[in-house]
């Protein structure tokens, strides 16, 4: 299960990559390069806080996907019911990865199951992160009232209580992505935001 979420977060992802890039107006390559970045940022963030090697350089199946689901990019629609397709391509990067992080971190023994949430919500924000730097804008998680980690937190928490009910990895990862997906795309729907500090 979680080597099909990993395949479809990084498709995702590169999505998110190549339609952030259309504003600065690159070539080809540095599309690609920003798909690159996106797609792989939160999984190097994640292996390296758990002292492991940078397992999506492993599978050459993952640079099958990305660069696939980022040529399919190039032409597709600006806008969907949920917004723009960058965020709506985020949206689900954010909550495979974050499911992902999560499971790799119980998985490891290296965190407490407390931080494994931290674990999780970096993988899931990491590669977004990267993506709005290179692109010259504020990341999502730090825009003043913007439900991104907190979607990731949630979806964290259920994963724990599933882990500590026994449920296998693969159900767990499948919840806390659909959990943290759901949030995010109805935060952007909606309009949701979080009162600012001190307001």
């Amino acid at each position: 299960m979680n080597e099909w979420l990993q395949l479809a977060g990084l498709a995702a992802f590169a999505v998110s990559g190549v339609e952030a890039s259309r504003a600065k107006r690159p070539d080809l390559i540095g599309a690609l390069i920003l798909a690159f970045v996106t797609a792989l940022g939160g999984g190097v963030m994640r292996d390296a806080i758990l002292g492991r090697s940078a397992q999506s350089f492993a599978d050459g199946s993952n640079l099958v996907v990305i660069v696939v689901a980022a040529t399919a990019a190039l032409p597709l629609p600006l806008t969907s019911r949920f917004g723009s397709t960058l965020r709506v391509a985020d949206a689900l990067g954010l909550g495979l990865f974050n499911a992902i992080g999560l499971v790799a971190a119980l998985e490891s023994d290296v965190v407490s199951p407390g931080f494994a949430v931290v674990v999780g919500a970096a993988t899931g924000c990491g590669g977004g992160i990267l993506r709005d730097v290179l692109c010259g804008e504020m990341p999502a998680l730090l825009r003043p009232g913007e439900i991104y980690v907190t979607a990731c937190l949630a979806g964290g928490v259920v994963g724990l209580a599933l882990h500590a009910a026994g449920v296998d990895p693969g159900r767990t990862s499948l919840a806390v992505a659909l959990v943290t997906i759901t949030i995010r795309l109805l935060a952007i729907a909606r309009g949701w935001k979080l009162p600012a500090v001190g307001a």
